[in-house]
């Protein structure tokens, strides 16, 4: 079970996630709209969340660390397409992510993983996406609806995604700042079935 915060102890926030190349990452915000009111999300930060956990105590932690170091998964081509957008008066501006077979297996397993390490489970159903940009809402609306019209058929060339990532998140003075506290190796694809 996922603990809440506690002011006295200093707790990481936890999430697993698939990173983006930074060229690719770059290419996608350059699309965005220069507007105040749209906060692009920095080209490092650009990852594909598959799973987030939430605030844990350490020992918590290490058995998550443990339970995920079981898990044997096929590398995931990762191919972007698509725009979208979430929530109304602002929202997130998003990049889809096609739901392959070896994508959906890794989520598959992470679940699993992590509810043997004792986390509850997600409650949405699983979108694959990449956070773009995070819009207040006072962001033009004419503008957002312009850019997820001229992005829908956005798509780029799929790239090869050989390790999953734990990350902790923690809040800066200038944002959330992720560092990576694990990283999975994925298996060789197999060339028969590249999906």
């Amino acid at each position: 079970m996922v603990q809440t915060h506690n002011a006295a102890v200093d707790m990481p926030r936890l999430f697993v996630a698939l990173e983006t190349p930074a060229p690719l990452a770059a290419s996608l915000l350059a699309t965005l709209p220069r507007e105040r009111g749209v906060r692009p999300t920095p080209v490092a930060q650009v990852h594909l969340t598959l799973r987030f956990i939430g605030e844990v105590d350490e020992q918590h932690a290490s058995a998550i660390d443990d339970a995920l170091a079981t898990i044997a998964a096929a590398a995931v081509p990762v191919r972007v397409a698509g725009v979208g957008r979430f929530g109304r008066r602002g929202g997130i501006l998003w990049a889809g992510v096609a739901p392959v077979e070896p994508l959906l297996a890794l989520h598959g397993a992470i679940d699993l993983a992590l509810r043997d390490a004792g986390v509850d489970a997600e409650g949405r159903p699983f979108h694959p996406h990449l956070t773009l940009a995070r819009c207040a809402p006072q962001a033009p609306e004419p503008l957002l609806r312009e850019w997820v019209a001229a992005q829908r058929e956005l798509a780029c060339p799929p790239y090869l995604a050989q390790r999953f990532v734990l990350f902790e998140s923690r809040l800066q003075r200038q944002g959330a700042e992720h560092r990576c506290r694990r990283a999975f190796a994925l298996r060789p694809a197999d060339p028969d079935n590249p999906t």
